[in-house]
């Protein structure tokens, strides 16, 4: 009976371990770098998802550049009322902080106009223009 009590409450304590490793964390932003001239603004940003994997990449991108464009992000603000909104925004994720140190990067996500011109839109004014685009390495 106690062997078997010690084994449901292992099993209990790796699985509540295994779910808030992959949904007890947020988002985090590692580093964001602008890259401006007189016609273009791009942002790159370096996320750590903080879960164990990422299994819908899609949704997962909309949350992200939707946190972009809302400025939502606990750990960097973006000047946006300066500089204005990006005309593409380009975000390499990692899941977890061990594989950003190894720079196992785990995808990348590039949100830009689907035009010959991307430089006249930005992605708060005209967000029907952009598309995201997601590539996995």
């Amino acid at each position: 009976m106690k062997k078997r009590f010690i084994t449901v409450f292992v099993f209990i304590g790796i699985f509540t371990t295994l779910i808030y490793l992959q949904y007890g964390r947020d988002v985090k932003v590692e580093s964001s770098v602008l890259n401006c001239s007189s016609e273009f603004y791009e942002q790159r940003l370096t996320i750590i998802a903080n879960k164990l994997f990422v299994s819908n990449k899609e949704k997962f991108a909309e949350e992200i550049i939707e946190r972009c464009t809302d400025n939502t992000f606990h750990e960097v603000r973006f000047s946006y009322d300066i500089t204005g909104y990006p005309n593409r925004i380009c975000i390499s994720v990692y899941p977890n902080e061990l594989s950003r140190k190894l720079g196992d990067n785990h995808f990348t996500i590039l949100y830009q106009a689907g035009t010959e011109n991307n430089y006249v839109y930005n992605v708060k004014d005209r967000p029907e223009m952009f598309k995201i685009k997601i590539e996995t390495e």
